[in-house]
């Protein structure tokens, strides 16, 4: 990852906000700004930048499998899934829906074929992905929905911060936590790109 790949995705990050009204969030609290990651995740040479930056850290991390809640993980762990199986890395991945399925298997988690399936059991190890963290509140109905299954969380990876401070109820899970940018109350991108982990259980940044 080259520092022209970091300036290219918080260039194309900040095309992912508006601030050109107010907003109510997932969360229903209101913003005079809005993030919308998917601007960004859903296009190919976005997510081919960021699927090459997050697949070492997540591999690290020892992770068999990437995924999270619809819609925001979707096309950010299939982007690592792909960069991973281009280095020879097997990553598969899975998605939480909000609501199990009414019909067929009446699932909550659609998740990649495994020769030693199901994907998520008890013991695997898997990592969480979404495009923003402002309550913390669908990272964590993701996360609950894997230890249901048995699995263990190595790792929470947001694409972005709010300033609202959701992580730290991620944080008090005891789980490492990623972001790679944060914003102000304004909305603006923190100028230092954030590449590291956070120590789990430290609260702080």
């Amino acid at each position: 990852m080259t520092r022209q790949d970091v300036e290219e995705l918080r260039a194309r990050m900040r095309a992912c906000f508006r601030f050109d009204g107010v907003y109510t969030l997932a969360s229903g609290r209101t913003s005079k700004y809005y993030y919308d990651g998917k601007l960004g995740t859903l296009d190919p040479s976005f997510a081919w930048i960021l699927g090459n930056l997050l697949v070492d850290v997540i591999h690290d991390s020892g992770a068999e499998a990437v995924g999270g809640l619809e819609i925001g993980s979707v096309p950010i762990a299939q982007s690592v899934g792909i960069a991973a199986h281009l280095r020879g890395i097997s990553l598969p991945t899975f998605i939480v829906r909000k609501e199990a399925k009414e019909h067929g298997t009446r699932s909550q988690i659609a998740q990649a074929y495994v020769p030693d399936g199901p994907l998520l059991k008890p013991g695997r190890r898997v990592a969480i992905v979404d495009d923003v963290i402002t309550t913390g509140g669908s990272i964590l109905q993701a996360y609950n929905a894997v230890l249901e299954l048995g699995c263990e969380v190595t790792i929470i990876i947001a694409l972005v911060e709010r300033h609202e401070s959701g992580g730290k109820a991620l944080r008090d899970l005891d789980v490492p936590v990623l972001a790679l940018f944060s914003t102000d109350e304004e909305g603006k991108l923190r100028d230092e790109f954030v590449a590291h982990v956070v120590p789990a259980g430290t609260g702080a940044r």
